[in-house]
């Protein structure tokens, strides 16, 4: 089973086209999507169509809750732009555009009246759906296979960024995150690994085996007690693997080099063993300095084999999409110059 994974499509239809076409290329089976499928650029609607045509599902993103609720801590820039993307979906923007063509080729007598009725009709019964779906898009957890996916973070699944610098500056709030990732099993509680967008940062944050002195030394003063305790009762503790899960973790970031096309980690970048939160990066508005958009396909491993994940790095037409976002602004839309600036510079 291959699985495809995007992630930030931010309404960046021509960065989301290119990675449908690649993913074809290499051969997917399904498609899921982490969520942010609206926000800064200028093809929501598309945008929204396609994730609802290709993806089996889509997580919540904050910028999909802000355009059908509210923006919450936006700075005003991306405020403005996702209530105009808000009035192209939710309010029907788009389709007022849509049938004022279809008005135009009528009179025109590029099509006839039969035909007006049909495509106004058809895009009329599209646009409910389309808004209804995007008032589904409610799941903040899913579950992939074995993996827990959230749109920015297991503790706060629609706001909260993860982003690299967390394993030497905030490893608080690593642990907090880390710490959620359990499922039942047939023996209690099992860890498990995560998926996440919201940071556009493609590669992943490893937890890190415990410290083996630490180890060593909570074995030995839990032994000592034990035997103090019981008489010749040299057993494992039920004490030691709770000590053991209290001993600090240490985390790294591995990411996926700027300039690559793929890369699929090996065993040591990802050792069997280790949980991890993974970022599959951003279709639409990447920011790790690589302008290309950037999606990761998981291959399911079977018979006991380990899964895979590679990573992908897509060119599209970049320019494309930056005069879409001109000609919207020139025509009065909220929309500023660094959100077209930006997308060659993978910021």
């Amino acid at each position: 089973m291959r699985i495809a994974i995007v992630s930030d499509i931010h309404a960046n239809l021509a960065a989301f086209e290119s990675v449908l076409a690649h993913a074809r290329s290499v051969g997917y089976d399904r498609m899921v999507c982490l969520g942010d499928v609206v926000g800064y650029g200028p093809d929501p609607v598309e945008c929204v169509d396609l994730v609802r045509e290709h993806c089996d599902w889509t997580l919540l993103g904050n910028h999909d809750f802000a355009a059908v609720y509210e923006p919450t801590n936006f700075n005003p820039s991306a405020a403005k732009a996702v209530f105009w993307t808000r009035a192209q979906t939710i309010e029907g923007e788009w389709l007022r555009r849509h049938i004022a063509a279809l008005q135009q080729a009528r009179d025109e007598d590029r099509i006839s009246d039969t035909e007006f009725l049909d495509k106004k009709c058809g895009a009329e019964v599209e646009q409910r759906e389309r808004v209804d779906f995007m008032f589904r898009i409610s799941p903040r957890r899913i579950l992939l296979d074995r993996y827990i996916c959230v749109h920015a973070s297991p503790s706060r699944p629609v706001n909260e960024y993860l982003f690299p610098t967390d394993v030497e500056n905030n490893t608080k709030r690593l642990e907090r995150n880390f710490g959620l990732l359990t499922l039942p099993g047939a023996d209690g509680e099992r860890p498990v690994s995560a998926i996440v967008g919201h940071t556009h940062c493609p590669g992943f944050i490893l937890e890190t085996p415990p410290d083996p002195v630490e180890v060593a030394r909570v074995e030995a003063e839990l032994a000592a007690q034990t035997a103090r305790e019981q008489e010749g009762g040299a057993f494992r503790s039920p004490l030691l693997e709770s000590a053991i899960s209290r001993i600090p973790r240490n985390y790294e970031f591995e990411s996926f080099v700027v300039g690559r096309d793929s890369w699929t980690p090996n065993d040591d970048e990802m050792p069997a063993g280790c949980r991890f939160i993974l970022n599959p990066g951003s279709v639409g508005q990447p920011r790790d300095g690589d302008p290309r958009a950037c999606y990761a396909i998981l291959e399911v491993g079977e018979n006991g084999a380990r899964d895979r994940f590679t990573f992908h790095r897509v060119a599209y037409d970049i320019a494309r999409t930056q005069s879409r976002l001109r000609a919207f602004a020139a025509e009065g839309a909220p929309l500023v110059e660094w959100l077209w600036e930006r997308l060659e510079k993978g910021q």
